[in-house]
């Protein structure tokens, strides 16, 4: 199944990128963590830019308009004093297909399941609430659950050969080993 494929092929990945954001580090003062926010929304900008070129979305359910991060992440940069002019952008990937969308999706998808936690974290170190400062981690709010198993079914939906589930899983772990280049770069900060 592809849900079980995708988190055992990138678990390595997926913690290596966690290593690499060290949210330890970041949350020890403000500057730490508005340079991470500054990482991430060059990382998010062209990604999500090029997803958003990509149709289909609806033949599994999903509508990606409501799904986009980038204008929280510009907003809790702006919220804390930085301006999104200036801040480097990665390269877009290519994004030929569904498949292809929806595999580069499943690392911005958990990193939004994931967001909860951090905001609590966020929280109790900065003080910086989804009012301010923290919107991104907090994108879906309460919907945080029933948009994690929206995107679980449209993968299911999706990937119903083994050509449909290779081509998710190769994006995926193409965009978790992008995001741990870009991060290792130090961009934004």
């Amino acid at each position: 199944m592809i849900l079980d494929r995708l988190k055992e092929t990138t678990a390595e990945q997926h913690a290596r990128l966690e290593r690499r954001v060290d949210l330890g580090a970041r949350l020890r003062g403000p500057e730490a963590y508005t340079d991470l926010l500054g990482q991430f929304y060059g990382f998010y900008r062209p990604l999500e830019e090029a997803l958003a070129a990509v149709s289909g979305y609806e033949s599994v359910g999903l509508a990606f308009v409501e799904r986009g991060k980038t204008a929280y992440l510009a907003s809790d940069l702006e919220a804390l004093g930085r301006s999104t002019t200036n801040v480097p952008l990665a390269a877009a990937p290519q994004v030929r297909s569904l498949g292809a969308a929806l595999g580069r999706m499943y690392v911005l998808e958990g990193a939004t399941l994931g967001g909860r936690v951090v905001c609590r974290m966020v929280r109790e170190a900065l003080g910086f609430t989804p009012d301010r400062g923290c919107r991104f981690f907090n994108s879906y709010g309460a919907r945080v659950g029933p948009m994690w198993t929206a995107f679980r079914a449209a993968l299911v939906q999706f990937a119903t050969t083994p050509e449909a589930e290779t081509e998710v899983v190769v994006a995926a772990g193409d965009t978790f080993d992008r995001f741990d280049r870009w991060l290792a770069t130090g961009a934004a900060t």
